[in-house]
């Protein structure tokens, strides 16, 4: 037991040990409060709710932006543009589609200015080409990281990552160097060799030239950035200079030795025939050598004018060899012209050897060297290669009051005229007229533009030929690789076996699947074009043609026509041009064997756009 005083001073009671204490009197400050002996203590959040409160809002954010990744996991990240163009939000697949849809068109176009006509060209004839599956990849890629943690990796999609993806082009750069072929011949200045002139009895140099020349890099890197702006290019083309082959230094080095090859007359001689070329005449066949003899023969006749000469003064003594020509009659036969076999001069040797005597101090004498040429198709060609027979042909007519129509139509026959298609080789119409320009011989004729109009373009009626000759392949029973309807109907074509090409564009290719060449003759005679497959196929060919389907009207009608202002027509002239409904017509064709086994079946689906009402009016001079 305690012992403790009393409030009043005197003894207290004595308290047992295990005794409860008192409850607290009411207003006795001194007491203290009672602890229950099951009271558990406050929880961690309650003792710190900042702490908590910092938690919570970490959990908050990790949660969104867990659901922010799940939600955007096969999406392009947001605001993500390429080229212009909002890819935000939209799966691989949509962001694909939408490439093709907007950047493809924006950017396809190629117009490179000149003194004349611009050149329209397309990225696909330059042998460029956006790759818009990689595109929509590195689109959706763009701003994503790969997290490792431990094992385990993840993929995140982070803001701000920086400019905006550019589209992923390819470029194959021998296509590119053919599709520039035409933009070179229209801007390419060739550089001018410096070359010797004799006056009297001295040897004066006529000063060379620099040339210019398209920079194929340059130019390609120009497209390049249109494309990933969004952009067509329409510009110049970038020109870089071409130095001579021979400089003018070159050629005031050489002139001393001009004495000695201008020193006296040089003589030809072949059988009984002497040409004597006087110091004058020679001084214009000789230029500056430039290959790896030039120590011993500093001049040479081994140049293009020389040859050109030679060839005029001796043309009596060159019998050239002909190739077996293959006639194909209107009715249908053909008759094989034979060839025959050639003797002309041996350019080579003639030279080497005019050099040879014009360097030297002996005899300037030279026997004239001849040589044998054989044909490049004889008639065992024919025969072997199976041409004496006649696959098919096909025949169009024209109008010949369009002389531009009319010269690119007889201009594509011959340009494709006597071509061989191996077996097994495809044969590209494109590849074999090349690009369509003024310089090459083509004209300005009506071509279906982009907006569905005729205006006036170079290379206007190529597409007749393309259709000839795809009807003389149908009837051949030969596999079409590549064909395309026209984007308008054109009544006089057989129906739904017309066929547009253009360079950079459609083209019209097939395959001579067989065993044997087969050789494609074309010709224009008045106003029929004609197309040959030469070389017997052996196949029977059938085909159906559906009724035309899904009929649709053309937007304007000839109360309300649609209005042309037409550059090409003198001013006032106003001309009308009726519409026609849109529509769609299926062509089946079976090809089958000698035996009429079925050798393959093919589909030609052509859908034709409606054609306006048209009111061209003349805004020319």
């Amino acid at each position: 037991m305690n012992d403790r005083p009393s409030r009043d001073g005197g003894a207290a009671a004595p308290v047992p040990c295990d005794a409860v204490p008192a409850a607290p009197v009411p207003g006795d400050a001194g007491a203290a409060a009672p602890v229950p002996r099951d009271a558990a203590p406050r929880r961690w959040w309650y003792r710190h709710p900042w702490g908590t409160l910092v938690i919570l809002a970490v959990v908050l954010v990790a949660v969104a932006f867990v659901a922010v990744q799940v939600a955007i996991s096969a999406r392009v990240g947001p605001g993500v543009e390429v080229a212009g163009v909002a890819l935000g939000d939209l799966t691989v697949a949509q962001a694909e589609e939408r490439l093709r849809d907007e950047v493809l068109p924006a950017v396809r176009n190629v117009t490179v200015r000149t003194d004349g006509e611009p050149l329209s060209l397309t990225l696909e004839a330059l042998g460029i080409a956006v790759d818009v599956p990689a595109t929509a990849r590195a689109a959706h890629a763009h701003g994503r990281h790969d997290l490792k943690m431990g094992p385990v990796g993840l993929s995140v999609w982070l803001p701000f990552g920086g400019d905006d993806p550019e589209p992923v082009v390819r470029v194959d750069e021998a296509a590119l160097e053919k599709g520039l072929e035409a933009v070179r011949a229209e801007l390419d200045v060739p550089a001018r060799d410096a070359t010797l002139k004799l006056d009297g009895r001295s040897v004066t140099v006529v000063p060379g030239e620099d040339g210019v020349a398209v920079d194929a890099v340059a130019f390609r890197d120009a497209v390049l950035t249109a494309v990933a702006e969004g952009r067509a290019y329409a510009g110049e083309a970038p020109l870089a200079a071409v130095p001579p082959k021979v400089d003018t230094a070159t050629a005031r080095a050489r002139a001393g030795a001009a004495a000695t090859y201008l020193s006296m007359p040089l003589t030809l001689r072949l059988r009984d025939t002497a040409i004597v070329l006087p110091p004058a005449q020679l001084a214009g066949m000789l230029t500056v050598n430039t290959g790896d003899d030039a120590d011993l023969c500093p001049l040479t006749f081994d140049n293009p004018r020389a040859r050109a000469r030679l060839h005029e003064l001796l043309a009596w003594a060159e019998t050239p060899a002909r190739d077996a020509q293959i006639v194909v009659h209107e009715e249908g036969g053909i008759t094989v012209l034979p060839s025959r076999d050639g003797i002309v001069l041996d350019m080579a040797q003639l030279t080497a050897d005019m050099d040879a005597a014009a360097a030297g101090a002996g005899l300037r004498t030279v026997i004239v060297a001849l040589r044998p040429q054989s044909p490049r198709l004889t008639s065992a060609d024919v025969e072997s290669m199976g041409l004496a027979s006649l696959g098919s042909q096909f025949t169009t007519y024209f109008d010949t009051s369009n002389p531009g129509r009319a010269t690119n139509i007889a201009l594509a026959a011959k340009l494709v005229d006597g071509t061989i298609v191996e077996p097994g080789e495809v044969f590209s119409l494109n590849e074999t007229v090349g690009p369509r320009s003024v310089n090459r011989g083509f004209d300005y004729a009506p071509v279906i533009a982009g907006d569905g109009v005729l205006r006036q373009g170079v290379g206007g009626g190529i597409c007749q030929y393309a259709t000839t000759l795809f009807n003389a392949v149908f009837f051949a029973g030969l596999p079409v690789v590549e064909r395309h309807a026209h984007g308008l109907l054109i009544t006089h074509y057989p129906v739904g076996r017309d066929a547009t090409v253009s360079w950079g564009g459609p083209d019209f290719r097939f395959r001579n699947d067989t065993a044997r060449a087969v050789m494609i003759r074309s010709w224009v005679d008045g106003n029929a074009l004609t197309v040959a497959i030469v070389g017997k196929t052996g196949r029977k060919v059938s085909y159906t043609t559906s009724p035309y389907y899904d009929i649709r009207k053309p937007s304007s009608t000839r109360v309300h026509p649609r209005v042309v202002y037409d550059p090409d027509l003198p001013e006032g002239v106003v001309r009308w041009e009726p519409g026609m409904d849109g529509k769609s017509v299926k062509v089946v064709r079976t090809v089958r064997g000698a035996a009429g086994e079925k050798l393959f079946r093919e589909t030609y689906v052509s859908v034709y756009a409606p054609s306006d009402w048209i009111k061209r009016v003349g805004v020319g001079g």
